[in-house]
């Protein structure tokens, strides 16, 4: 709602912008979600690249890895290298609550592991063989299942 509420007072005043205007995306995720996240991002005024090859890095502002749909040897990506042009490297998470957030919410949350480069104040890599396990705090509320 806040998104349609903010893209009507940008229209009324002659300016024609989606959520996702100036986004130019290299999405790698598995083949089967990537129409949906094609048409969310250019209905909201990305461009997507095809392809992920190095020159693209040079035109993306953001990259979208899904490590949850993915095979573990299809990685095909240079993270580092994507990183270096200034390439945002998140989750697919991002998309989600960047247009349900209030705020944009931080890149450091959805940083993938190898694109450590661009922001020099993160911490180690994570291990992506291990689980990721939620802060202590979050695991004292369980939440009901909805069904």
């Amino acid at each position: 709602m806040r998104w349609r509420k903010q893209i009507q007072q940008r229209q009324e005043s002659g300016v024609v912008e989606g959520a996702f205007s100036g986004w130019k995306v290299i999405l790698h995720v598995d083949r089967t979600r990537e129409a949906g996240f094609r048409r969310l991002l250019q209905s909201g005024g990305a461009k997507v690249l095809r392809g992920h090859s190095v020159h693209l890095f040079k035109e993306a502002t953001h990259l979208f890895y899904d490590f949850n749909k993915l095979k573990p040897d299809d990685t095909g990506i240079n993270m580092a290298d994507a990183a270096a042009q200034n390439v945002h490297c998140l989750k697919t998470e991002y998309i989600a609550d960047y247009l349900m957030q209030e705020s944009p919410p931080p890149f450091e949350k959805y940083h993938l592991p190898g694109a450590a480069a661009f922001d020099k104040s993160e911490g180690p890599e994570p291990d992506l063989s291990q689980k990721r396990k939620a802060p202590a705090e979050k695991n004292k509320l369980k939440r009901p299942r909805v069904q």
